[in-house]
């Protein structure tokens, strides 16, 4: 897909908007294919219905989805973290996985969107005696 001027424009700006609502540098840092990623995740249908793979898509973001996502992955590098005492000092590295929690739930709470789906769902039956 090629990108219009306007496109990249948007873009870069809804890059930087999603870098510092992740604070993606701060420990657990995100790099720069992730928050590519989280761009990725945020796009949405314009408001002409043009799915975001199209030419003529004009840039439409939900944000607040990207950082969701964003925090939800920062909690998921610290989850190993554990806490410990030594020399008399005790070290709560389990903090930093509840408040990255709380700040993907921050940004999950303001998603007002939902997501449009361009294919069609198809189901699959399961044979409870094979399961």
């Amino acid at each position: 897909m090629t990108l219009t001027a306007a496109q990249v424009t948007a873009e870069a700006r809804a890059l930087l908007r999603l870098r510092m609502m992740t604070d993606a540098a701060t420990a657990p840092a995100l790099s720069e294919d992730e928050l590519a990623e989280l761009l990725t995740v945020s796009r949405l249908a314009d408001s002409a219905g043009t799915a975001p793979l199209a030419a003529t898509w004009i840039p439409s973001y939900d944000l607040n989805r990207g950082a969701a996502e964003g925090w939800r992955w920062k909690a998921a590098k610290v989850a190993a973290s554990y806490d410990f005492t030594a020399d008399g000092a005790t070290f709560n590295r389990s903090q930093m996985r509840e408040a990255c929690e709380k700040q993907a739930a921050v940004y999950a709470r303001r998603i007002v969107t939902s997501a449009v789906v361009f294919a069609p769902l198809t189901t699959v039956e399961v044979d409870d005696d094979e399961a």
